[in-house]
């Protein structure tokens, strides 16, 4: 389909909602919305798509994403990332950033630059927008099952070595500030246009809030491998809920974060600073079992993945269900859900200007959703990735 209309019910832009809505698409881009009768274009021009039940809304975009279906992005091939890229497009994710796992030298620089490759290229279905480095320069106090012989202190020369080797596709980096040299290690990332995320820290308020002046700009997976929050000594976490310039990544699966606790977030952070992502490893879209996190055996047991020592080893949660999650536990708006699966995602990571929205000349990507805000189909650039059976 190189030219196309859908109708729909409903239009979720998310600045807007638009009743009866119409999306005019050609190639990858979109060319118009509006109502049904504010929409015009010649019939046998583009084809037409009737989707009158359903919702229309931004592709979702997952900035922290280990894997899916049984495969890790550390694999670093063509063949795992085609099975990550259409397990994400089943469920609304139309873009990523492949996220790493603290590893060997070896295994880490391997997989960057295998990933680097593979980013410019076709993979049908979600497209990866770059990498997000989830360590190793991270705390050992707060470093959850990441492995602590791969841990390491700020390196400039490690962390320029693992940018070159990805063919300049590092993206976002998430470190803990108050390692030895840590806020200068954070300005010379920040030099090298990659963005910087606060997390596996145990970092103090006071050493956070620094962060946060000379460049971090988001928190990883917000309440998880943060130092606990206490009255008199806030910690890290103090400062990513007080301050309004920090991105707040939530894992919304019931498991990482109570309900009241993502109620207490969108209070002090609102919808429009909040990033759903779902931290999912291989085990996601899969039955339970024992699977693998970068070199980490991890156990899945009723969708809860453990490591041995029984700590929590990421998700099998999708953004569709994190958007259910989200609708239900807080009572929000549709739109405003979105808007942290969708706009706040791609402004945090500096695509806002041709993702995150359905609006004229943005990318093609797009979902729609049934009533009860189940995928029913995808677009990934203009091409229709996936469809469920009626």
């Amino acid at each position: 389909m190189s030219k196309f209309a859908i109708f729909t019910k409903e239009v979720i832009t998310p600045e807007t909602v638009v009743p009866q809505g119409v999306v005019l698409v050609e190639g990858n881009k979109i060319l118009e919305v509006g109502t049904r009768f504010s929409v015009n274009f010649n019939s046998s021009e583009f084809e037409t798509l009737h989707f009158e039940q359903k919702t229309l809304v931004p592709g979702f975009i997952d900035v922290h994403i280990h894997g899916g279906r049984g495969r890790d992005v550390m694999e670093g091939t063509r063949e795992a990332i085609e099975v990550v890229s259409r397990h994400l497009a089943v469920h609304g994710t139309t873009a990523y950033l492949a996220t790493t796992v603290t590893a060997s030298p070896i295994a880490t620089i391997q997989a960057v630059e295998s990933l680097g490759k593979l980013i410019p290229e076709e993979t049908g279905g979600a497209r990866i927008l770059g990498l997000h480095l989830e360590g190793p320069f991270i705390s050992q106090e707060k470093r959850g099952v990441h492995p602590p012989e791969h841990i390491r202190p700020p390196s400039r020369r490690i962390f320029d070595e693992l940018v070159k080797m990805s063919n300049n596709q590092v993206r976002l980096i998430t470190v803990a500030p108050e390692s030895p040299g840590g806020l200068e290690f954070i300005q010379h990332i920040r030099s090298k246009g990659v963005l910087v995320s606060l997390g596996h820290s145990n970092a103090t308020c006071e050493v956070a809030r620094e962060a946060i002046q000379v460049g971090a700009s988001n928190a990883t997976h917000t309440f998880n491998a943060m130092r606990d929050f206490n009255h008199r000594q806030p910690g890290v976490l103090g400062a990513v809920l007080t301050d309004s310039r920090v991105w707040a990544e939530l894992i919304a699966d019931g498991a990482h974060v109570d309900p009241v606790a993502i109620q207490m977030l969108l209070k002090c952070k609102g919808h429009r600073r909040i990033l759903l992502v779902t931290d999912a490893i291989s085990a996601a879209g899969m039955p339970d079992g024992d699977f693998q996190l970068g070199s980490l055996a991890v156990k899945v047991s009723q969708g809860v993945c453990r490591s041995p020592e029984g700590a929590l080893a990421g998700s099998t949660l999708s953004l569709d269900q994190a958007l259910r999650n989200m609708v239900s536990w807080t009572g929000i708006p549709l739109e405003e859900a979105v808007y942290m699966a969708s706009r706040n995602p791609a402004e945090s990571i500096g695509v806002a200007g041709t993702k995150g929205s359905i609006q004229p000349g943005y990318d093609a990507d797009m979902v729609l959703l049934n009533d009860d805000l189940h995928v029913h189909a995808t677009f990934c650039d203009g091409k229709l990735v996936h469809q469920s059976p009626e």
